[in-house]
């Protein structure tokens, strides 16, 4: 009797610690996008994702969520990319993102090898 009490526990509290870690109450961050973007109408990202390989962020079409993957950019920056290639047109360069306000050398070397400037 007493083992089944303790085995019976020991479920309980394995299933309060999945349904805690699921809701994001267990103290450890979530592998899931901030909720900024959850609180727009955008989903988040899925528990486990991984980062975009090389080449995959198209800076002429990509909205905040894809542009937010690139190291150094976060809501503020990836806005300002889209404000700047809605007032000036797309992008022809890398070296063009360098009038968005917020990208310096620095930060573009960080992400150049990332960018997709395929699509006008």
């Amino acid at each position: 009797m007493r083992r089944h009490l303790r085995l019976a526990l020991c479920t309980a509290l394995a299933l309060c610690a999945v349904g805690l870690a699921a809701a994001g109450l267990s103290g450890s961050k979530p592998a899931v996008q901030p909720a900024a973007f959850t609180a727009t109408g955008r989903e988040a990202a899925p528990a486990g994702a991984v980062p975009l390989p090389h080449g995959t962020i198209d800076i002429n079409s990509g909205d905040l969520y894809e542009l937010t993957e690139l190291p150094r950019v976060g809501e503020v920056i990836g806005q300002a990319i889209i404000d700047n290639r809605e007032a000036y047109g797309p992008f022809r360069y890398p070296e063009d993102l360098l009038s968005v306000r917020g990208i310096g050398e620095k930060t573009l070397e960080g992400f150049r090898d990332m960018l997709d400037l395929s699509a006008p």
